[in-house]
């Protein structure tokens, strides 16, 4: 195997990192095997990591190099930091390939070949650009017949090669996009099948979400977390599975003030934990606790690491050997988080008494609340009542004294209406003695049908106009009371009432004639223009039909 050392030498530095990055996930401390299986992944970090716990795959590689592999590594790493640095590979390459056909010489080369890699750097750019012809001739190539015999199965097998890998892409998106990317509750799932499928039922509670969900639930509950990495693919996976589903770990770890988180480092949270943890040797069994900062704030904090699991000859002896680890670990930190603890349930007391009394506070309030507005309402119904009464009993006065002014207007006016007939009467009883001459020689006979049904035959003076029958007609009740007692309402003198100041007679009858039918509206026409108008002058039988319909 090549000196640790002159493997360095030849690498970049972004090729040393991916190499210092393999063996902390790997822990391999072969670096020939390491930088082969980097080459072979083209430095592809990850994608080496995986390979690497591919079964045979490491094997294969040592044999299929026989023994070169770690030269041409280092040819591949020198030209690529060559390239890098912006100087022509050609030197190193040439001092590599003198290095692997000089045995007694390879390490002399080997610094050569890392001299013309430094020479890009600024050093001595000569060294690595400028070559002699007379070199360029002795490494020009020569003819040889076994390329061409074996590129046909090469090409057969990049072919096949090309077609696997497509198909499997292709069941590989089809899979994703049927089933979905699975969260970290199917991950563990799947990571606890395998576990009870390879090493039984009984097992430490796993706990069921990501590493966060964890922290969160141990920084509320102030618990511990038991955090395991490991992967079915490492050498120590069997004793370290038989050991986490021995009873006594079973038991142990399944106290209330534990979770178990377990991650298998070909997950991505299982990865950045090893990462974030520092750790480097799988499998592996981390505790960690909460701490009290000075803010007052718990955060958590790695307590302490197992490295490889434990160690011991029989499965008894190696779950007592990690009962033993986590025991010590939990006693360090147990006094301290016992009193954050204590802390963190008084501050939980704390809050519910203060929650019990805001509740009570606020059923108080709620009760206080609801009476007020009961109350309120209540007022407000007894407002709107009162308003209502006030209002009906405001309208009711307001009917009131419309009813009053109705009744003493209508009083008013039959006062003022039996005023104008007694006053009418009066005017009649004078007219009738001033034109007694003319009835005898010239007069109009009219018979008239009083609304009550009365029959009255009257003879008119022929100059008489229709309004001194409608009169006649008007007056009929009074003068029917003047003749009964010869009294009226103002006295005894009949001649000396007169009609009210301002009043005007309203008529509520017409004068008709029934054959034929005639309706005699106008009041300031003569009797003789009027009757004769219709063929019944001197004599017409006329009918006083009132105007509007009697009130019950």
């Amino acid at each position: 195997m090549p000196d640790q050392h002159k493997v360095l030498e030849g690498l970049s530095d972004s090729q040393r990192q991916s190499l210092h990055e393999f063996s902390q996930v790997t822990n391999a401390n072969d670096l020939d095997l390491a930088v082969r299986v980097l080459a072979s992944r083209q430095w592809n970090t990850q994608q080496a990591i995986q390979m690497y716990y591919e079964p045979g795959y490491a094997d294969a590689l040592q044999k299929s190099d026989g023994g070169n592999g770690t030269q041409e590594a280092l040819k591949d790493g020198v030209s690529e930091g060559l390239r890098r640095r912006g100087v022509e590979p050609s030197g190193s390459g040439r001092d590599i390939q003198s290095s692997s056909g000089h045995g007694a010489e390879s390490g002399r080369d080997t610094q050569s070949s890392g001299h013309g890699a430094e020479s890009g750097n600024g050093l001595n750019t000569e060294g690595g650009s400028r070559r002699k012809p007379e070199d360029s001739a002795s490494r020009r190539p020569q003819f040889a017949i076994t390329p061409l015999l074996v590129w046909p199965f090469v090409l057969a097998l990049q072919l096949a090669t090309l077609a696997v890998a497509t198909l499997l892409r292709i069941l590989g998106i089809r899979r994703i996009a049927s089933a979905g990317v699975p969260n970290q509750t199917t991950i563990t799932g799947d990571f606890e099948q395998h576990f009870e499928a390879r090493y039984g039922l009984e097992h430490p509670p796993f706990f069921h979400g990501t590493l966060a969900d964890a922290r969160t639930a141990a920084l509320r509950d102030q618990k511990y977390i038991v955090m395991v990495l490991w992967s079915k693919e490492h050498d120590d996976a069997d004793v370290f599975g038989r050991a986490l589903a021995h009873a006594d770990v079973v038991a142990y770890l399944a106290q209330s003030r534990f979770i178990v988180w377990a991650g298998d480092l070909t997950q991505l949270d299982a990865y950045a934990a090893a990462g974030d943890s520092g750790a480097t040797h799988f499998p592996s069994i981390s505790v960690l606790g909460p701490r009290a900062l000075s803010s007052g704030l718990p955060r958590l904090e790695l307590l302490a690491r197992m490295r490889n699991g434990p160690r011991a000859t029989t499965d008894g002896a190696m779950a007592q050997s990690l009962i033993s680890f986590v025991t010590r670990v939990v006693a360090s930190r147990d006094s301290m988080t016992s009193a954050m603890r204590r802390e963190q349930e008084a501050r939980e007391a704390e809050r519910r008494l203060r929650a019990q009394q805001n509740a009570a506070y606020e059923a108080s309030l709620a009760r206080d609340q609801e009476r007020d507005r009961a109350q309120r309402e209540q007022e407000a119904k007894t407002r709107e009542q009162e308003a209502k009464a006030r209002e009906q009993e405001i309208k009711a006065k307001q009917e009131r004294d419309a009813e009053e002014r109705r009744l003493r207007e209508e009083m008013f006016v039959e006062e003022q209406r039996t005023q104008w007939r007694w006053a009418m009467l009066a005017q009649i009883h004078k007219t009738q003695s001033e034109s007694a001459t003319k009835l005898s020689t010239d007069a109009a006979k009219l018979s008239l049908r009083l609304e009550n049904g009365r029959r009255i035959v009257h003879s008119f003076a022929p100059d008489s106009t229709m309004q001194h029958v409608f009169d006649f007609v008007e007056t009929r009740g009074v003068a029917d009371e003047w003749a009964a007692t010869g009294v009226t309402p103002y006295g005894s003198d009949l001649a000396q009432i007169t009609a009210p100041a301002g009043y005007t007679h309203t008529y509520e009858f017409a004068l008709v004639s029934q054959f034929p039918r005639v309706v005699f509206d106008d009041r300031r026409a003569t009797l003789r223009d009027a009757l004769s108008a219709c063929g019944l002058w001197p004599s017409a039988v006329l009918i006083a039909e009132p105007l509007f319909e009697p009130e019950d």
